[in-house]
C-alpha cells in the first residue's frame, strides 16, 4: 500500500538513508584530519571543505530526516509480507472449462476467502469462460472428462449442449503467432502479466468456431480406415477423438499378438509415431513389447505426484523440487546447473504426460498439460529460445528439452500455436548448430557433444513430424555427421561424449537410439556391438548410483529391437524402477544426475523409461538393420 510522502515513521523502518549519510559524514571527518595533518596551505583549506561538508550533512541528519527518506524509497512504503510473497500476488488470465459465468462471478466475490486475492480485476473486462489464475492458490482438480456425442449416442442433445468446451491452445492463440507477438521474458517482472494481457487479448479478437458436425456412426462392418500421418486440426470436437471402436468389433482382437510392429489405430487425429500411446493400440503395446500392469500403475503415480508439483503458472519449479544441487558427478563441476532451468524440467514433464497420451485436448491431465504448454509459450524469446534463465550449463538443454515438448504436443494435435512455437525453437537450434561438425554444446560456436545432440535430434524429428521443420535438411546431414565423429570400436557400435574421447555405455546408447529414430539404417553387427556394451551394464547392476538418463536412452534404442537384448534390459529395468519408486509416486534425486534436476527431473526420466512400450512406433527391422 502507499503511504504519504513525507512519513518520518516510515524513514526510521528504512534507515538506509540514515545510514549513507552518516558514513559519508564520518568519513569526510577522516579526511578533514588527514588533510589538517599536511603542512601545505592547500591541504588546510581542503580540510576545511571538507569539515563544512560534513558539518552540514550531519544537520541535514537532525533536520531534513523526513524529506531525505524520498530519495531512497520512491515515495513508498514496502511491506514486509508484501515482499515475501514476492510475484505470488500476480494474477494471470487462463482458460479453465469447468468454470462457468457463475463459477467466475462467485471466484470475484469478495465474500470468498480466496477470491479476495482477485477482486481487483474487472471481472466486466474479463472474456467469457476466462477465470483469473492466482499464483497463490492451488490448482483445483478437473472434473472427469466428458465424452463427446459420437462417444456416447446415448446423450441428449440438451446434455451435450450444456457440456464446456475443449481446451484448446488454438481456440485461444492465432494460427501464426507473429500476427500476436507473445511476451518475451527478457522484460524482468512483467512475463506473467504481459501472457495474461496477451491471452486475454487475444481471446477478445477471437471469432467463435463454428459447431463441429456430429460424427457419423460406424458400421460395425465398415472396413478400419489407413491412418494419416498429419491432419490440419483447426476446429476441433469437445474432446479430442480417441481410437475408433466399432460397437461390435474389438479392435484389439483384430491385431494378432505376436506383431507389435503393427500400431496405429486412430485414425486422423495423431502422427503415426506416437499413434500407440492412446487406445486401444496402447494396449496391444504394452501387451506385446514388455510392458504389463505394474509398469502402468507405477506411469499412473508419477503422474499424480507430476501433476500434484505443478505451480499455478504451468510450470515446475527446481528449487521446490531439490534441483541445482552440486554433488559434481563423474568429478566434474557445473556451477549448480539446473537451479534455474524451470523450463527444462516443465519440458520433462510434458514429455511424461505426453508419452501417456495426454494432451491439451484429452486424457486424464488436460488442464495440466494445457497449462505447461501456456508456460512455454509465454517464456519463448523472440529468436525462438526456449533456454529461460538457466545457466550455461543448462540452457541448451532446457531449450531442447521444452521444444521438444512442444513438437510432441504440436505432432499429436497439429494445434497452430504449438506447431508455430515449434518452427521458431527449430529456428533458434539451427543458430546454434556448428556449421562444420554439425553439434552443439553449451554456447553457440561449441564444437559439440553428444549428450546436447540426442535431444537436439530427437526435436527435429518431433518438428518434422508436426509439420514445423521447413526446408532444415542441412540440420539433419548436420546430426548425421556428428554421430560420424563420435563412433568407435570394432564395427562402430559404440560412441563417445566428443571425438576422440574414451567410449561410455551412456553415450553407446544415445547415439544407437538416435540413428534408430531418426530412420538410419544401423548394420547387424554394429548392432550387436552396441548391444554388447549396454547389457554389461544394465540397471541395478552398475557401479554407483542409478543413471535414468542413461536408461532413458538404452531402453529407447533396445525397444525398437525387439530382441534378447530387450527382453533382458527390460527386465532388469522393470526391477530396478518397481522396486525404488517411493510411495508418493516419485522416484530419488539421489541418482547420478538427480542433484542438478530435483525429484521432477528423475521421476520424469523413470517415467519415460516405463512409457518406452508406446512412446514411439517400432520402426521395421528391415528398415533399421
Amino acid at each position: 500500500m502507499n503511504t504519504p510522502l513525507l512519513n518520518t515513521d516510515y524513514f526510521w523502518h528504512n534507515p538506509t538513508a540514515v545510514r549513507m549519510i552518516a558514513l559519508l559524514a564520518v568519513g569526510l571527518l577522516i579526511a578533514t584530519v588527514m588533510l589538517l595533518r599536511r603542512r601545505k596551505s592547500s591541504g588546510r583549506a581542503a580540510a576545511v571543505i571538507c569539515l563544512l561538508i560534513s558539518i552540514g550533512l550531519h544537520a541535514a541528519i537532525l533536520i531534513f530526516t523526513p524529506r531525505m527518506s524520498l530519495f531512497f524509497s520512491g515515495g513508498q512504503r514496502v511491506d514486509d509480507s508484501t515482499a515475501e510473497r514476492g510475484s505470488e500476488e500476480v494474477s494471470v488470465a487462463v482458460f479453465d472449462p469447468s468454470l462457468t459465468s457463475a463459477d467466475t462471478a462467485a471466484a470475484d466475490s469478495p465474500d470468498d476467502a480466496q477470491g479476495e486475492q482477485d477482486q481487483d480485476v474487472d471481472s466486466d473486462t474479463r472474456p467469457a469462460a476466462i477465470a483469473p489464475l492466482s499464483l497463490a492458490r492451488p490448482i483445483e482438480e478437473l472434473p472427469p472428462p466428458v465424452k463427446t456425442a459420437s462417444e456416447n449416442p446415448s446423450d441428449s442433445p440438451q446434455e451435450t449442449a450444456s457440456k464446456p468446451a475443449a481446451t484448446s491452445l488454438s481456440d485461444m492463440m492465432p494460427t501464426t503467432l507473429a500476427a500476436a507477438k507473445m511476451p518475451s521474458p527478457t522484460d524482468a517482472g512483467s512475463d506473467i502479466d504481459a501472457l495474461g494481457d496477451w491471452l486475454n487479448e487475444t481471446l477478445a479478437s477471437a471469432e467463435p468456431p463454428p459447431p463441429a458436425e456430429p460424427t457419423p456412426k460406424m458400421p460395425a462392418d465398415a472396413p478400419a480406415e489407413p491412418v494419416a500421418a498429419k491432419t490440419p486440426a483447426v476446429e476441433r470436437p469437445a474432446v479430442a477423438a480417441t481410437a475408433v471402436e466399432s460397437p461390435t468389433v474389438d479392435p484389439a482382437a483384430e491385431q494378432p499378438p505376436a506383431s507389435p510392429a503393427a500400431k496405429g489405430l486412430i485414425p486422423g487425429e495423431i502422427d503415426s509415431d506416437f499413434a500407440a500411446r492412446q487406445g486401444a493400440a496402447k494396449s496391444v503395446a504394452i501387451e506385446t513389447t514388455g510392458g504389463d500392469a505394474s509398469t502402468e500403475a507405477a506411469v499412473a503415480a508419477a503422474l499424480r505426484y507430476l501433476t500434484k508439483h505443478q505451480r499455478a503458472d504451468g510450470a515446475w519449479d527446481p528449487l521446490s523440487s531439490g534441483a541445482g544441487r552440486e554433488r559434481a558427478p563423474l568429478g566434474l563441476q557445473r556451477g549448480a546447473a539446473g537451479k534455474r532451468a524451470e523450463t527444462g524440467l516443465t519440458g520433462l514433464a510434458l514429455l511424461a504426460l505426453l508419452g501417456a497420451g495426454n494432451t491439451h485436448q484429452s486424457g486424464e491431465y488436460p488442464e495440466a498439460v494445457y497449462r505447461g504448454l501456456v508456460y512455454l509459450l509465454g517464456r519463448q524469446r523472440d529468436d525462438g529460445s526456449l533456454a529461460g534463465d538457466a545457466s550455461v550449463y543448462a540452457a541448451h538443454y532446457c531449450h531442447a528439452m521444452a521444444s521438444l515438448s512442444l513438437a510432441e504436443a504440436a505432432a499429436m494435435t497439429q494445434d497452430p500455436a504449438a506447431i508455430e512455437a515449434t518452427r521458431r525453437a527449430i529456428a533458434y537450434s539451427k543458430s546454434t548448430q556448428h556449421p562444420v561438425t554439425g553439434g552443439w554444446r553449451y554456447t553457440r560456436g561449441d564444437r559439440g557433444d553428444l549428450s546436447q545432440l540426442g535431444w537436439q535430434a530427437l526435436l527435429i524429428d518431433g518438428a518434422r513430424r508436426a509439420g514445423a521443420l521447413d526446408g532444415e535438411e542441412s540440420m539433419q546431414r548436420g546430426v548425421e555427421r556428428f554421430l560420424t565423429t563420435v563412433r568407435s570400436g570394432r564395427a562402430g557400435g559404440l560412441a563417445c561424449y566428443r571425438p576422440g574421447e574414451r567410449t561410455t555405455p551412456t553415450m553407446t546408447a544415445e547415439a544407437l537410439a538416435v540413428r534408430l529414430l531418426i530412420g538410419e539404417k544401423v548394420p547387424p553387427d554394429t548392432v550387436q556391438e552396441a548391444e554388447t556394451a549396454l547389457l554389461a551394464s544394465l540397471p541395478g547392476h552398475q557401479i554407483g548410483p542409478d543413471n535414468y538418463y542413461y536408461w532413458y536412452y538404452a531402453s529407447l534404442a533396445l525397444h525398437q529391437l525387439q530382441d534378447d537384448a530387450w527382453k533382458s534390459w527390460n527386465q532388469a529395468m522393470k526391477q530396478r524402477l518397481l522396486s525404488t519408486q517411493q510411495k508418493d509416486g516419485s522416484w530419488p534425486d539421489t541418482s547420478l544426475w538427480g542433484g542438478y534436476g530435483g525429484s521432477v527431473y528423475t521421476t520424469a526420466m523413470a517415467t519415460l523409461c516405463l512409457e518406452t512400450y508406446y512412446r514411439h512406433e517400432l520402426r521395421d527391422k528391415s528398415e533399421a538393420q
